[in-house]
């Protein structure tokens, strides 16, 4: 089979042109044509010397990575370290994926593997790891949202797993202070007076005197009216993202229902909780400049 120069060139540097612009997305680096192109010629012209040349030496592993970190070089403006590692890792794991991808369909389109079916298997790659990637960014996102929570009442407290939520921003009308929506099942340990699970939950208000329990009223998107029984405890501490508030003014607010589906957290804490966070940190690193 004769491989003209022209069709090799035109392919590597097709190629290696979605591999770049791939990393590039998925770095979130701003994309810049021009570079992308320098280095993709770059890439192809190494291609076709190590074909057409075939000095020995321009198989080594070392000359391969060099072009190739060459080549993420013209096309990103990476600074530190870490940073480059992170871009040199990146742009081997797509190519080592689209690779397999390639091998996938060398096979099953019976040794006919066309430009077209190469190119639609590094989108399709590509496809698959933008989706890996944003499910991996959104469990970082949550669990940087979630904290452990600790309630009080007298000699009993009841410690839950709650999640920020930053459309939450219901608060008691009376005290002003913002509500921490709380599954009732959680709170077990301390409405221990209240055993009768199917029994309506506004019949809270007259299982006990000692809570000060009461009801609000509140609007959601879907309704208005809605009603939550709500108390005061003695303390409530938030712990979690290497963050902690010992004193945490707010009022629980007791819902029915389960609040996560997937049942990995049992509360809902208000948007105000991340400025008392800031604000404590702030304390905390004045107080070590003054000691």
């Amino acid at each position: 089979m004769v491989y003209y120069i022209e069709y090799v060139f035109a392919e590597n540097f097709l190629i290696d042109f979605i591999l770049l612009f791939i990393t590039g997305k998925l770095i979130k680096s701003d994309i810049v044509y021009k570079r992308i192109i320098a280095a993709s010629f770059i890439g192809a012209v190494y291609v076709i010397l190590t074909v057409y040349v075939g000095r020995e030496f321009m198989t080594f592993f070392i000359v391969k990575f060099s072009v190739s970190v060459l080549m993420l070089m013209v096309s990103f403006d990476i600074k530190g370290i870490i940073a480059n590692i992170r871009v040199i890792l990146c742009f081997y794991i797509i190519s080592l994926i689209m690779v397999g991808i390639m091998t996938a369909l060398y096979y099953l389109i019976y040794d006919r593997l066309t430009v077209n079916a190469i190119v639609l298997s590094l989108f399709v790659g590509y496809a698959a790891l933008h989706f890996f990637f944003r499910e991996i960014k959104a469990r970082i996102d949550k669990n940087n949202y979630m904290r452990t929570v600790v309630i009080n009442v007298g000699s009993l407290s009841s410690t839950l797993k709650a999640f920020i939520d930053t459309g939450n921003e219901l608060s008691d009308p009376m005290t002003k202070k913002p509500v921490i929506v709380v599954n009732i099942e959680s709170l077990r340990n301390i409405l221990r007076f209240y055993e009768n699970k199917d029994d309506n939950f506004e019949s809270l208000l007259s299982g006990s005197n000692n809570y000060n329990l009461r009801i609000i009223r509140y609007d959601t998107i879907s309704s208005k009216g809605e009603m939550m029984v709500v108390f005061t405890p003695d303390n409530i501490e938030v712990k979690g993202n290497g963050k902690s508030i010992s004193v945490v003014d707010a009022v629980i607010g007791i819902y029915p229902n389960k609040i996560s589906r997937k049942g990995d957290y049992d509360a809902l804490l208000f948007c105000k909780i991340l400025e008392w966070e800031m604000n404590v940190n702030e304390l905390s690193e004045v107080r070590q400049k003054i000691i």
